[in-house]
């Protein structure tokens, strides 16, 4: 492994796993994966201070977070080599193409890491990566609806 990409929401998750990856691994580049409509974890650190964002738009209820932990921003400071952020768009296609390519059931919080691999935002081009899909919460109603017209099947669908 090159690389581990994580989910990051209050930033527990990628805090524990960046502790472990790097403990055992220091040359493994950790890269946490956002939302862009709740990219504050993103912003603070490039700002290299919290930041709180007053407004989440996102599909990705599980990381409408506002900013992240204190001590876990001392953590992702320290640590994480990079976060990213993917659009919603892009986090439907992959909770489809998880669902009936990998046949995992992951909810659109849960897909954040494997989306920014797919579309190509990790910047980790011709590394063995391993992306992290955390949860499997969602609604049959919006999986069904999302397995039908998630918008980027129009757009690749258009393109051929």
């Amino acid at each position: 492994v090159e690389a581990v990409l994580v989910p990051v929401g209050g930033g527990g998750l990628i805090s524990g796993i960046a502790t472990a990856v790097k403990g055992l691994l220091p040359n493994v580049t950790v890269v946490g994966v956002e939302p862009a409509g709740g990219a504050d974890a993103q912003e603070s650190l490039k700002e290299g201070r919290l930041v709180t964002w007053d407004h989440i738009d996102t599909i990705a209820d599980g990381l409408r977070t506002s900013r992240l932990g204190e001590l876990n921003f001392v953590t992702i400071r320290e640590l994480v080599d990079d976060i990213v952020t993917v659009s919603d768009g892009e986090i439907l296609r992959t909770v489809q193409i998880l669902a009936t390519h990998g046949k995992l059931i992951a909810e659109p919080s849960g897909a954040v890491a494997t989306a920014a691999v797919l579309f190509g935002h990790s910047g980790l081009r011709h590394k063995r990566a391993v992306s992290v899909i955390s949860g499997g919460n969602i609604e049959p109603a919006r999986l069904t609806a999302c397995l039908r017209s998630s918008p980027l099947v129009a757009e690749s669908a258009a393109a051929r």
